[in-house]
Parts: C-alpha cells; sequence; structure tokens
C-alpha cells in the first residue's frame, strides 16, 4: 500500500503532536484568517493504528462543510512512522470517497488505485499547510 512521502509524514506528525498535545483536537490558525485554519482530531484506534482527522472547514447557510476533510492511518514506533490516507471528502463539491473499509476494528478491505491517488493530494496539500499555518 503505498504511504505519504518523508517531507509530508514530519508535517503529519508535528500536526498529530499538537492535537495529542490537546486531548486529540487542535486547531490551527497561525495567519489570522488569511488561510482557512486546520482542525486536526484523533477519531479512533484500530489494529495497530491511529485515525486522525484533518479537515478545513467552511460555512453554507450555517453549515459546516468539509473543504476538504482527509482521514489517515499512522502507525508509529520510535524509529518510523507510516501515515496512509484513506478517505477524501469535499462537502462543496459533493466528493466523499472511503478507501479502507473497516469492520469490527479491523481493516477488511483496501482500494489501492484510490489511495494512490489521495497519497499524491495529501503529499501536496501537507506541503500547503505546511507553509500557510508555519508549521516549523
Amino acid at each position: 500500500m503505498k504511504i505519504i512521502n518523508r517531507t509530508a509524514t514530519k508535517t503529519f506528525l508535528k500536526l498529530v503532536a499538537l492535537a495529542k498535545a490537546n486531548k486529540g483536537y487542535t486547531k490551527i490558525d497561525n495567519n489570522a484568517g488569511l488561510y482557512m485554519p486546520l482542525s486536526v482530531e484523533k477519531i479512533d484506534e484500530i489494529e495497530g493504528y491511529e485515525l486522525y482527522s484533518l479537515a478545513h472547514y467552511g460555512k453554507q447557510m450555517g453549515d459546516l462543510m468539509a473543504d476538504p476533510e482527509m482521514c489517515f492511518l499512522l502507525a508509529q514506533n520510535e524509529n518510523d512512522a507510516i501515515v496512509i490516507p484513506y478517505s477524501f471528502r469535499n462537502d462543496y463539491l459533493g466528493i466523499c470517497t472511503t478507501d479502507i473499509l473497516f469492520e469490527n476494528g479491523k481493516i477488511r478491505g483496501v482500494r489501492k488505485k484510490a489511495i494512490a491517488k489521495n497519497v499524491a493530494f495529501a503529499n501536496t496539500w501537507l506541503e500547503t499547510i505546511k507553509q500557510q499555518q508555519k508549521i516549523k
């Protein structure tokens, strides 16, 4: 299964550390509203992975809209981390995909080609987040 690159992984781990320091959730807005804030949330744990959501949210007619939201699997030990994006959602475009099937806390199916597309997007998006939110 394809995973995000090292640069994106470093940024992702910094975002996760910020969320962990705040009981599993944080909202990052280091540019006083110039760019959309980023919400980072730990959403679950399954068979050796932590699951995280990263999202930008906008409002439309009073409703929160993901623009986008990606969910990731994180497997981490003291020497290495594996990060796999498994879903993508953009409410404004009506897109919602989940590319790993979970059942009873276990992975039951994987759409590898779809994950490869999400990896390409996540690599670019995490670099953009790093720049926009001044993640060191």
